[in-house]
Parts: structure tokens; sequence; C-alpha cells
């Protein structure tokens, strides 16, 4: 995923321009997105976003990243998780010579 970008999602006009990439496709979706937390990788759903449909770049309004500043602040605390998901994990260090 992309950096966090910061950018009005409910009153985004649809002719702002992605910084990204230019596009004008801009559309409000619901995203997840994954973060590390010292060894933890968490997965936070259901985040407002505006998203480029040209590049992919997602941006996050002033409250959703506080709620994400907070939640990482917290420590991504387990009594607040909805549920828990099992991830792999592949190595390419074999393939390398």
């Amino acid at each position: 995923m992309s950096p966090v970008s910061t950018a009005a999602t409910d009153d985004a006009p649809a002719s702002q321009a992605c910084s990204e990439c230019g596009s004008r496709e801009i559309r409000p979706e619901t995203v997840r997105s994954a973060f590390w937390h010292g060894e933890r990788l968490v997965v936070v759903e259901d985040i407002p976003a505006a998203v480029c449909g040209g590049c992919g770049e997602q941006f996050f309004d002033d409250q959703t990243v506080m709620l994400l500043d907070m939640l990482r602040g917290e420590g991504f605390p387990t009594a607040k998780a909805s549920g828990e998901m099992v991830a792999s994990v592949f190595s390419l260090k074999a393939g390398r010579a």
C-alpha cells in the first residue's frame, strides 16, 4: 500500500486531481490496510478513503488519520480487534545466489 496521504474523502470534488498520477477519477471507497507494529502485523478494515482510479493511491481525511494514529499509539490492542487472520510468510532468501 502506498503511504498515507491526506485529502478530503466525503467532499472530494470529482474534478480533484490525484497528486500521484494526475487522474481525476477519485472515488470514495472503504479499504483495508496492513501495518507493522514491532514484530506484529495488524490489519485495519473499513477505512474510509478516496481512491484514485488511475493509480490506486489512497487518500484519508484528517479524522481517519487521527483514528489510525490513535490505534497505533495504543499499540493496536488485541482487545479492540474485530477478528484475527492467518498470513502466509514467504522468503526470497533461497532464490538468491
